[in-house]
């Protein structure tokens, strides 16, 4: 069964607006502790690369998007980190403002 459909039997089973509301809050606040984790994941790990290279990650970016640093395997990963930690912002950004 997909989600939608499982979503649809919840709104039909929970009359009570203030239940349902308090059910889909939850699975917001589950869902933002998980990336939030993600986040500090991903934190730490970019961390260790500017302190590795004595570079800050959005300076570190935007150089290696430019082509003004060479390929090495960690400045792929490190980019990599970035993107992953900017889509996770918007994520949580869009689900604070569901909550």
């Amino acid at each position: 069964m997909d989600t939608l459909r499982k979503l649809e039997i919840l709104k039909d089973t929970y009359f009570d607006k203030v239940q349902l509301n308090q059910i889909v809050d939850k699975l917001l606040d589950i869902a933002l502790s998980q990336h939030r984790q993600k986040l500090e994941k991903y934190e730490h790990d970019m961390n260790e690369f500017e302190q590795r290279y004595g570079i800050e990650s959005a300076i570190f970016y935007q150089r290696f998007q430019a082509g003004q640093l060479g390929d090495d395997i960690d400045f792929f990963e490190w980019s990599a980190l970035y993107e992953l930690k900017e889509d996770l912002l918007k994520k949580i950004d869009k689900l604070e403002q569901a909550a």
